[in-house]
């Protein structure tokens, strides 16, 4: 009775989802949705598939680390995969190019789903970290498609909302043929809400056995890395109005440490020459990483305007401040400064990462902050402090060293599977 519920209110939400549908087609081509496949009106698939699916960003760097691995084992996979949002299409096409077939996700309609499942004959769904959908899930069930549920979480506040609609959870955790929660906690929670004990695995997070690589050179620059008595702190990946915020507290920083550096590295190629004049504009002596011409010693900040080399400013810096996080973007991958030892500094939005940067910060490897003044007092201190901030940096390694080994797990898991 609750799924019927759900479907008939599902339905008559669909005109304003289509809306909105309508609306992200004439959006440019990088952030378009085909709204076909929201109706699961997809290509046909000759032979059968595993499908994976990912919601955002953060399933499907941990959904790219499953497949790539999975296609080494068999590269004869017929892959296709799923994702909700743009960003994690993003990183699944241009991570995985042709070696997967990608489409967004179905709606969660009883016709859609038949429709979808018919035209790329799944033998598997394996679904990222925590997506349940009612009637896909009936679906599969009634077909006999085993359903995994890899990497996943389930916090108590979530775990407390599936409990107030007891019935239609625990027909939705009947359908999965095995869940593996990243850690003991969410396997309870999973196994309070109605999976069977000997369905539920424990394997850890398949993001802390990612392999970061750098396309560039072996020094970001040279004179800074090898000058013990330099020290440079980074912001990684930063977004429109983060840039001000944090060109402003190496300001502050530099009332105290006139010799302290900065490395700023934007997010997108595009925003290069826009944060080039901000630092112009603030009146910082700077030069850019992609023009050694303007090279200097001295300068008090960087601009990091070169491609594939954040993992050798990383390197460079005694502190990193991973962006995306002081507006609602939801974070980058904050892994990447831990495992190199990196003391790590986060703003608030981190739901991209949210059990990574937990995990980081209940143990001491990552730090808050939210202000020009917390910013600036947190890189200060860490740089006037060698002993707090090699054990900060300690701390953050010791999380990711402790959490590597899911990969192998899951994959032997979803092995009989396949």
């Amino acid at each position: 009775m609750l799924r019927f519920i759900y479907t008939t209110i599902y339905y008559l939400c669909a005109p304003l989802l289509c809306l909105r549908w309508v609306y992200k087609s004439f959006k440019p081509p990088q952030y378009r949705e085909p709204m076909r496949e929201r109706f699961g009106i997809v290509r046909r698939q000759q032979t059968s598939s595993i499908w994976i699916h990912a919601v955002s960003m953060g399933e499907s760097i941990a959904a790219k680390t499953i497949i790539e691995k999975l296609l080494k084992l068999k590269p004869d996979l017929n892959i296709v995969v799923t994702t909700t949002t743009p960003t994690g299409a993003k990183q699944i096409i241009e991570g995985l190019g042709d070696k997967v077939i990608h489409h967004y996700s179905p709606c969660d309609l009883p016709g859609t789903i038949k429709r979808f499942t018919k035209r790329i004959q799944p033998s598997a769904l394996v679904i990222m970290e925590t997506e349940l959908w009612p009637n896909w899930l009936h679906h599969l069930k009634s077909k006999n498609i085993p359903v995994i549920l890899a990497n996943a979480r389930m916090s108590e506040k979530s775990a407390q909302k599936y409990l107030k609609f007891r019935t239609l959870s625990q027909q939705m955790m009947s359908a999965f043929k095995l869940v593996l929660p990243v850690n003991e906690k969410d396997a309870k929670r999973f196994i309070r809400l109605g999976v069977s004990p000997e369905r539920c695995v424990t394997t850890g997070n398949i993001k802390f056995d990612q392999v970061f690589k750098s396309n560039g050179d072996e020094s970001y620059f040279h004179s800074w890395e090898n000058n013990p008595s330099t020290l440079v702190w980074l912001a990684a990946s930063t977004h429109k109005g983060e840039d001000e915020i944090l060109l402003k507290a190496h300001q502050k920083v530099l009332e105290s440490l006139p010799e302290a550096k900065l490395i700023i590295v934007p997010r997108h190629p595009e925003r290069f020459d826009e944060v080039s004049d901000l630092v112009a504009e603030l009146g910082f002596s700077f030069h850019s990483r992609s023009q050694p011409n303007t090279w200097n010693d001295d300068n008090q900040v960087m601009l990091g305007d070169s491609m594939g080399e954040l993992m050798l400013a990383y390197k460079l810096s005694d502190i990193a401040f991973v962006g995306g996080s002081l507006v609602l973007i939801g974070g980058h991958n904050m892994i990447e400064p831990a495992s190199l030892g990196k003391p790590v500094l986060s703003g608030p939005h981190v739901h991209n990462f949210s059990e990574v940067y937990r995990e980081l910060s209940t143990q001491g490897g990552a730090k808050t902050v939210d202000s020009v003044e917390s910013i600036s007092g947190a890189v200060t201190r860490l740089m006037l402090d060698q002993q707090e901030r090699q054990l900060m940096g300690q701390k953050a390694l010791a999380v990711v060293e402790q959490s590597r080994g899911a990969l192998d797990k899951t994959v032997n898991q979803l092995e009989p599977f396949l």
